[in-house]
């Protein structure tokens, strides 16, 4: 049987390499991720935002720092870092145009597991230390 660690770091190891399907294959049909960006409900719309985040920084990968679980519950905190090259939607629906600069920070993740696939994913980050990287706030 496979641990919950073992999903997680199958869903981190297909976001490093990109590979977006199987990333969204991570998650039930009717799962809801919610991050500081807002909330996505459903595979389709989960895959659309990491298609959206691919887009605006090609280059990110996320190093797992510490793992906990718990039953079906994985706590995690990361390192994240990437280049901005493509547009980046933001919360309200505008677009940044790429900046060209490499932005890095930690994160947590809280995942709620169901069937060996995350069904609840609450993200934290923090965005006003990613907004001065991008140099939009001093």
């Amino acid at each position: 049987m496979t641990s919950g660690r073992d999903v997680y770091e199958q869903a981190i190891g297909s976001y490093n390499a990109g590979d977006l399907d199987g990333l969204a294959e991570a998650y039930t049909e009717d799962a809801v991720l919610v991050s500081p960006d807002g909330t996505a409900q459903g595979q389709a719309a989960i895959r659309e935002h990491w298609s959206q985040e691919k887009a605006a920084f090609p280059d990110r990968a996320m190093t797992i720092d510490v793992i906990v679980e718990q039953g079906d519950t994985i706590a995690a905190e990361w390192t994240w870092a990437g280049t901005h090259t493509g547009p980046l939607v933001l919360p309200d629906g505008t677009e940044l145009p790429p900046t060209g600069k490499r932005v890095e920070g930690k994160g947590m993740d809280l995942a709620q597991l169901r069937g060996g696939k995350a069904a609840v994913l609450h993200q934290y980050w923090d965005n006003m230390a990613l907004a001065r990287q991008l140099g939009l706030v001093p």
